[in-house]
């Protein structure tokens, strides 16, 4: 899949002209934040190395990886000419140098590596899921906290404008209350070999761990704004695809589940989710090559909306309303929005969005001022984790982690 989402992109550059951007941006400022990535992943292009190289506030300056020679290849690949390369994530720790750590690893080890960076002074960006369960959640908000350190998890999608403005057209009361959302995601047959990590129960694999956008988003768009904490939810059934080499693994996973939030004016949310890293073949062998575009459907009293791409909308997505009248109106947004404002540029990916708010958040937090950009705050996080580990025990699967 990052070799895909990188294909993606580089069309992206340079349809939109963004290597001349890169270029031309010669010079960082002054104050740059300093960040060091734990691994050389595959996910590292899109995520991290690509929107840095057109953020003047940030730079890569270290990566460590448990094969050098792999570090030094993606060094010289993306021109990272700051970058000091180490063969120990404890060294990019332990570099004064450092402010921020970008922590990419499989699942199973996000828990540690970013408590290690906080207690080492480090501000993390943690790939989704946060954690391989709730407990492990908590204990990276309580470590921040304590430390003082931002810890974000790194669900990009959330940055863009896009969302913001779903999210708009629901709160603003103009249809009705939200009465149920529908998320999809669905890997292209092929993506992952039969031993790819996401399968791998002891790091932390599964559908519903590696997909979790789909329980991310009905979580967003069913809680009430700055009110996450104070939801409650039921699973009310999953339907698993088991791993045949590992039963305590889901390739995929169908869940129904209701999101009650504390205001009692709000109904209860249904959300219907439905992910696959292994597609099931149509009539037993035909590779089901449609119906690849992440989705979700928001149905409120009075209207209807599909969001299209919902977890990669600046790749294209349409916010399509369609009212109980039969009025449809169509939309999209790449910049803007109702939290953004004047920020960002038609190009920017979700995960230069995200960037945008992670380095904003940090010198806010430096200069002792208020941040009032998007975010996920770490308290949804472990709620997120809570609805993930909810999902297994209804399954009768061990919860990630589990020893």
């Amino acid at each position: 899949m990052p070799m895909i989402l990188e294909l993606i992109i580089d069309v992206c550059n340079w349809w939109n002209g963004v290597n001349k951007i890169k270029a031309n941006l010669k010079q960082k400022s002054p104050d740059a934040i300093k960040l060091g990535v734990l691994s050389a992943a595959g996910i590292n292009f899109p995520a991290i190395f690509d929107p840095v190289q057109t953020h003047p506030g940030v730079v890569i300056t270290a990566i460590a990886a448990r094969s050098k020679a792999k570090a030094e290849a993606q060094v010289a690949k993306y021109k990272l000419d700051a970058a000091k390369v180490y063969d120990s994530y404890e060294e990019v720790l332990q570099d004064p140098d450092i402010e921020a750590v970008y922590i990419p690893l499989p699942n199973g080890l996000h828990h540690k590596w970013a408590i290690n960076a906080m207690r080492a002074g480090k501000h993390v960006l943690i790939e989704k899921p946060i954690t391989s369960n709730a407990d492990e959640a908590k204990e990276i908000r309580d470590c921040a906290n304590e430390t003082g350190k931002i810890a974000l998890e790194a669900y990009h999608w959330r940055f863009h404008p896009a969302a913001h403005r779903v999210k708009e057209i629901v709160e603003s009361g103009k249809y009705g209350h939200l009465t149920s959302v529908f998320s999809k995601m669905v890997l292209p047959p092929g993506t992952l070999s039969s031993d790819d990590i996401r399968f791998k129960y002891e790091l932390g694999g599964g559908a519903s761990m590696d997909l979790c956008y789909v329980l991310s988003s009905s979580l967003y768009w069913a809680a009430a704004p700055n009110d996450v904490k104070g939801t409650s939810f039921e699973v009310l059934s999953t339907k698993p695809q088991l791993s045949k080499r590992d039963k305590r693994v889901d390739e995929n996973m169908d869940a129904t589940i209701t999101i009650t939030n504390a205001d009692s004016a709000r109904s209860p949310v249904k959300c219907t989710t439905v992910c696959q890293l292994a597609t099931p073949k149509y009539l037993g062998f035909i590779p089901q090559m449609w119906g690849l575009t992440p989705l979700a459907v928001l149905e409120l009293e009075q209207a209807k909306i599909e969001f299209t791409s919902f977890s990669t909308p600046f790749i294209g997505h349409k916010i399509i309303v369609t009212e109980k009248s039969g009025k449809k109106t169509t939309e999209t947004c790449y910049t803007g929005g109702p939290i953004w404002g004047e920020r960002g540029q038609s190009w920017w990916t979700t995960y230069r969005y995200q960037l945008e708010g992670f380095v904003d958040r940090i010198k806010a937090t430096k200069n002792q001022e208020k941040y009032n950009g998007p975010w996920v705050d770490l308290d949804e996080s472990v709620k997120l984790m809570e609805i993930v580990d909810a999902v297994y025990e209804k399954s009768g699967m061990p919860k990630r982690g589990a020893k």
